[in-house]
């Protein structure tokens, strides 16, 4: 009896088996971070001129923007009825793209703050890459993309995520949205028990334009990124 197809049908089933679970990963990452806490909560903090009042309960979320321009006093506010820009105490009447952009700038901040607890909205689907080596560490390589629907946006946005194998955290992501990114983690912050990050931002090399998002951990270990900008963030403050 010739065992040898059995053999690599058993092989193939158990590196299956033991292929780490997308899911399972970004899990322990939101634990690493214990960002749970921020699911019914509500974070202030500034970022660069702006301050922000961010409140998640459930279903429901209010995101709001405060800062001073040429123009006044702004207030932007983007929540399950919409988003609306008010201009010293007057809400102002906003064409499509005008409302799209302001409500997408200020959606993107959250959105990365509250990164990786966002990696579980109802709309994300998870993929596991395989592992990736990144200044002699180890990570586990995660494809972010999304199902269609309201809440999701842009569902052609895809991220891609690099996690630490030993603690989880996640030290790196990368996306094409407004232009290829690739962040590393800059410093850390801790707030209500909860772990914020600030980062380093990379755009592509002057003389690579080809190479797809998914590959910047290679050009990042090889050091052709170029430094783009620095996401950093103060005054944090969680309240329950």
């Amino acid at each position: 009896m010739n065992r040898l197809p059995y053999l690599i049908l058993l092989a193939f089933i158990l590196s299956g088996c033991n292929k780490p679970d997308a899911r399972k990963i970004v899990d322990k990452s939101i634990a690493f971070y214990n960002m749970d806490k921020l699911s019914n909560a509500t974070l202030e903090f500034k970022f660069r001129t702006a301050g922000f009042k961010v409140m998640q309960n459930g279903g429901q979320f209010k995101y709001e923007r405060f800062f001073s321009d040429s123009t006044g006093n702004v207030h932007d506010i983007l929540s399950n009825e919409g988003f609306k820009r008010i201009l010293n105490g007057k809400e102002l009447q906003l064409d499509q793209k005008e409302s799209d952009k302001y409500r997408q700038s200020l959606n993107a901040v959250v959105y990365f703050l509250y990164l990786p607890l966002k990696l579980n909205d109802a709309s994300v689907v998870k993929k596991y890459l395989g592992e990736s080596k990144i200044k002699g560490k180890t990570f586990y390589k995660i494809e972010i993309s999304f199902e269609k629907s309201k809440e999701a946006g842009d569902h052609s946005d895809v991220f891609y995520y690099w996690f630490d194998t030993k603690d989880y955290s996640m030290d790196h992501f990368a996306y094409s949205s407004g232009g290829n990114r690739f962040r590393e983690v800059l410093r850390t912050h801790e707030a209500g028990g909860v772990i914020f990050q600030d980062y380093v931002n990379y755009q592509m090399p002057l003389d690579d334009s080809v190479t797809t998002v998914d590959k910047y951990d290679s050009l990042f270990e090889a050091g052709k990124l170029r430094e783009l900008s620095r996401i950093e963030l103060k005054n944090i403050v969680v309240n329950e």
